[in-house]
């Protein structure tokens, strides 16, 4: 029985995603410290499902900033950081160092006293969030820092999304740091996983779902 609900489960994963698009999610989700697939927890194939139609623009508005991102990645790269957090801005703030949200600003939607707390300058007359490389080298240190903290990447992404007391609250409370168990819990908020998400299905595009050099395979 329970062999059989595991094939259904791949074989609507394979439906929703196509075979490429299922093994690409698969290894951005390694290349975050998951120890589950798709195949274990129906909650996020259900969940990347219902943001799949937003990559396409996202998609575009990375073509049009590649080289812009390209200098962002190398960043990470040299951190040892996984390449889905140079993804974060575009699930953020569509790419755009200008861009305002509710008390947030920049590439990465810095707070202004998360910003401060990464080294950012955050006056009337100069806020370093909107400066790409300096709030790009802040983002690097907050995202380490919450590393350190929650002991993986996807967890690490998670306290980024939602901020660190809330992700504590919703491991405390469900004793449990997987994926399959948190998504369910119906306080996990929604704009976390509306960022997770649109994160992880960029990156499995961009930086899995294609060999290297055959771009057509991507769009």
């Amino acid at each position: 029985m329970k062999f059989s609900f595991l094939i259904s489960i791949l074989f609507c994963s394979l439906i929703l995603y196509g075979r490429s698009d299922v093994e690409a999610i698969n290894l951005s989700l390694l290349s975050l410290q998951s120890e589950e697939t798709l195949l274990d927890t129906s909650v996020l194939d259900n969940t990347l499902d219902n943001y799949r139609g937003t990559i396409s623009p996202l998609y575009k508005r990375y073509l049009a900033t590649t080289e812009e991102y390209q200098r962002i990645e190398a960043k990470f790269e040299k951190e040892g950081i996984p390449r889905f957090f140079a993804l974060i801005p575009y699930s953020e703030s569509k790419f755009n160092p200008s861009s305002r949200g509710y008390g947030t600003a920049g590439l990465w939607q810095f707070s202004k006293q998360s910003a401060r707390n990464f080294g950012l300058c955050v006056t009337k007359n100069n806020d370093e969030r909107l400066d790409a490389d300096r709030s790009t080298d802040a983002a690097i240190r907050y995202i380490k820092s919450l590393k350190q903290q929650f002991g993986s990447w996807y967890l690490a992404d998670f306290a980024y999304a939602m901020g660190e007391g809330t992700l504590r609250r919703l491991i405390q409370r469900n004793g449990s740091k997987k994926i399959s168990v948190l998504l369910k819990d119906p306080h996990f908020p929604s704009g976390t996983k509306a960022h997770f998400a649109k994160t992880l299905l960029l990156d499995a595009k961009i930086h899995y779902a294609k060999p290297a050099g055959n771009e057509k395979a991507a769009e």
